[in-house]
């Protein structure tokens, strides 16, 4: 978009993206988070939520104001088919929520942060893209950690592109495998890449 610096950044499930994409919105930049948008679809006030009621009636909250975040994951990592109607109606939302908070950002580099990035198509409308990578013994240690179990991140990894694939498609890797320090470090060299990108264009 004109006279804006679109990253698109992505990643394997528990590789570091938000960590990453925190230290960006630090240095300076303007984040857009894909997930939170997406759920504000399972609130009632949205006007996707009664598509995704129809869809996952079983996974209506008690009050009726809200889906249920786990019923639906629970669904949707077991049957790919719903998890792409479920997508097919999410999707559109939260890309054009992206567009509009990055027309209204005043930061000249915006990060979005979308984890199906490229499996979307979504990079098409970006600058440059980022995928932040990460050792996959330290990433189930991390996830592990989080309470998530080993069936669950199976599932979340088997609905995701390979981490190796994003880190070939995207035009910057970082590397989250090890220190906080280090990965800062990273970052740090990056947005000197991104600065400079920036005043050439």
């Amino acid at each position: 978009m004109k006279n804006k610096h679109v990253i698109g950044l992505t990643g394997g499930f528990g590789s570091g993206k938000s960590t990453v994409a925190k230290m960006l919105r630090k240095k300076g930049a303007t984040v857009i988070d894909a997930d939170q948008i997406a759920h504000q679809t399972l609130k009632k006030s949205n006007p996707v939520f009664k598509k995704i009621k129809a869809l996952f009636p079983e996974a209506l909250s008690r009050c009726g104001r809200h889906m249920d975040r786990k019923k639906i994951a629970e669904k949707i990592f077991s049957s790919p088919g719903k998890r792409e109607r479920l997508e097919a109606l999410i999707h559109p939302y939260v890309f054009k929520r992206i567009q509009k908070k990055t027309v209204a950002s005043k930061k000249r580099i915006v990060i979005a942060e979308v984890p199906l990035l490229f499996e979307t198509g979504f990079d098409r409308g970006c600058d440059r893209t980022l995928a932040v990578t990460c050792r996959r013994p330290v990433r189930i240690a991390r996830l592990l950690a989080k309470g998530f179990s080993r069936g669950e991140i199976a599932s979340r990894e088997k609905a995701q592109m390979k981490e190796s694939l994003k880190t070939k498609k995207a035009d910057f890797v970082i590397d989250n495998s090890g220190s906080l320090a280090k990965t800062q470090d990273n970052v740090n060299r990056l947005w000197n890449r991104l600065e400079k990108l920036k005043s050439d264009s």
